[in-house]
């Protein structure tokens, strides 16, 4: 069994905090400052730690830059439950960009529940000048979710089955608290990654900070689930957006991410024969995928773009 609260991963180049909303956020970086930056946010339980190898592998070409979402890892937890909504979510985003590059868009990646806070960034109006690509990871958003259930609900009758995880965790079938106290060690978490997954043992770069990681994890569920699911709003982007589908995940059916085809004016979309864990299981592929798509919009961009006389 691998060592749960390992150490031996690539460690960041720079560390340093950002304040937004009162919350502290500790920020990590690899790369060369000068590179062109990539954000990459992490899902509930998890933190910065989940991207380790991801980032190790692009610092030829980017200037790497993860955060701990705000009750994660090093970063603080505000006290209320409406501080874990993602509009708040999406304000820690802009203040990690602003404080790292107030001059240059960013492309970003987010992994779960990092996808679903960065589908509520690329959605606000900032993201037109401040975001360069996103790709999602196990993500879908919300929004998208809640109205397509709004025009198929007089037609079918949906199951909660249909939306696994999210809906169960939403009822309070996965509640932080006892969770976090009895059900939830690190070894726990590890055999569940390798049996829902399909799995071998792998790496859970699972912190030290695992029970309160839980918790903040809980919260930013509780708050926003089906707030969001009920209440949908219409919430569209110009900003080119890259769906990675993990075609065996145990807990984002792929017909999940059908719902934002109409929401999205640039949308790609990557079936991959792997499971939920990507950015540690398949870290090389992420890497790739995110490299050669932000090449694209490069090239896209240059080709569009007059020279000058």
């Amino acid at each position: 069994m691998t060592n749960l609260l390992d150490t031996d991963t690539p460690r960041p180049d720079r560390q340093w905090t950002v304040t937004a909303d009162g919350t502290e956020l500790a920020v990590f970086e690899w790369g060369d400052p000068a590179a062109l930056p990539l954000v990459l946010v992490h899902g509930l339980t998890d933190t910065h730690r989940v991207w380790a190898t991801v980032a190790a592998l692009l610092t030829d070409g980017f200037r790497v830059i993860t955060y701990d979402v705000r009750g994660h890892g090093r970063s603080t937890s505000p006290a209320l439950l409406a501080d874990f909504r993602l509009d708040r979510l999406a304000a820690d985003f802009y203040a990690v960009i602003d404080a790292a590059s107030p001059k240059r868009p960013v492309h970003t990646c987010g992994h779960g529940w990092g996808a679903v806070q960065l589908w509520e960034a690329v959605c606000d109006p900032r993201a037109n000048t401040r975001i360069a690509s996103f790709t999602a990871i196990s993500g879908p958003n919300l929004d998208h979710l809640g109205l397509w259930l709004r025009a198929v609900a007089p037609q079918a009758k949906l199951r909660a089955g249909d939306l696994g995880w999210w809906l169960r965790s939403a009822r309070g079938t996965l509640s932080p608290v006892p969770v976090a106290r009895r059900l939830y060690p690190p070894r726990v978490r590890t055999l569940l990654l390798e049996r829902l997954g399909g799995l071998s043992p792998v790496p859970a770069r699972i912190a030290r900070t695992w029970r309160t990681d839980l918790l903040a994890g809980g919260r930013i569920a509780q708050a926003n689930l089906l707030h969001h699911l009920r209440r949908p709003r219409v919430r569209r982007t110009a900003v080119p957006v890259q769906l990675l589908v993990d075609s065996t995940d145990p807990f984002v059916p792929a017909a999940l991410y059908d719902t934002s085809t109409r929401w999205v004016d640039r949308l790609w979309r990557c079936a991959v024969p792997a499971d939920h864990w990507l950015p540690v299981t398949e870290p090389l592929l992420v890497a790739e995928a995110i490299a050669n798509f932000v090449d694209d919009m490069r090239a896209d961009r240059a080709a569009i773009t007059p020279r000058s006389s």
